[in-house]
This record gives structure tokens, sequence and C-alpha cells, in this order.
């Protein structure tokens, strides 16, 4: 199954939100541990003081690290989406070209070819794997598809060759 790209670039903005709200409810209980519970008698203690700055140390610290992440995987989707696009799209090959191999030589040509099969007969024998042996009669279809200018015959040179 795959997950559509929408949903994904979405993921690490709904992580970076939650770490947030995650902050705002921690500086939440910060208030309310140093005003409103010293209102009601609160006395300071290490006892519960260290554990209490402890856990919001480690709260906080865990919450940037899911921001950060988020951030990284954010900036990620984003420089991924422009490498896709940098690449050019594959053109939809038409069904006449599908056959063709296409060759660039060491001269410059650039040539087409296909390989047309003409008749095909099982011979009788296997190979050592048990697939059957055919012979087959082929053509093969050569195009020039692109030649450089200098290795062009001039008009003239080409109607005196013969």
């Amino acid at each position: 199954m795959k997950i559509p790209s929408q949903i994904v670039n979405w993921v690490p903005v709904v992580m970076a939100a939650c770490s947030l709200a995650s902050i705002v409810a921690l500086f939440q209980i910060d208030a309310l541990v140093h005003q409103t519970l010293y209102t009601y008698g609160l006395q300071f203690s290490n006892n519960w003081a260290v554990p209490y700055w402890d856990a919001m140390r480690i709260v906080f610290a865990m919450t940037w690290i899911v921001i950060v992440a988020a951030i990284g995987l954010q900036l990620y989707n984003a420089t991924r989406k422009v490498d896709r696009k940098a690449v050019e799209p594959e053109q939809a090959v038409p069904p006449e070209e599908k056959h063709w191999s296409t060759y660039k030589l060491g001269d410059g040509a650039t040539i087409r070819v296909k390989l047309v099969l003409k008749s095909a007969k099982r011979l009788g024998k296997y190979s050592p794997d048990g697939t059957p042996m055919y012979a087959v009669a082929t053509d093969n279809i050569v195009q020039v598809v692109d030649v450089p200018e200098e290795l062009k015959a001039k008009p003239e040179q080409y109607l005196s060759a013969d």
C-alpha cells in the first residue's frame, strides 16, 4: 500500500505542532508549580524539586529533539521533491518505437536496430535445464538516425560513385 505524498508531507508538521503544544503545556505546569501552589502553601524542598526539574528537562529536551527531527524530515521531503523534478521525466515510448534499440557509434553516428522474426521452429532438442531449443530466422533492420556532417558525402560525390 502506497501512502499518498500529501500525507507524508504533513507528518513532520503534525510532529512539530504536537511538540510545540507539549512545550506550552510544560510552561503551564511550571507556572502552576511556581505561582499557584506556592500561594497554597507549597514549601520548597530539594526532595521534590530535583525530580521535578529533571523530569521537566527531559520532557523539554525530547520535545525539542522531535521538533528538530520534524524540521529535518520536512527539509528532506522538500529537497527530495526538487531532485525528483530535476530528473527529466521518462517519455512514453510510442508503440512503433518499442522494439528498436538505439546505438551511438564511435564515429558520432546514431543508428536504430530492430530484429524481426521471420520464422521459428522447435528442434525437438532440450537444453540442460529442460527448455526446448528453437531454430529461428530473423532479419535485422537498421535505420540511420543521425550522422555528423563530416561523415556525409557531397551530392556530386554520391552521384559519381555509380
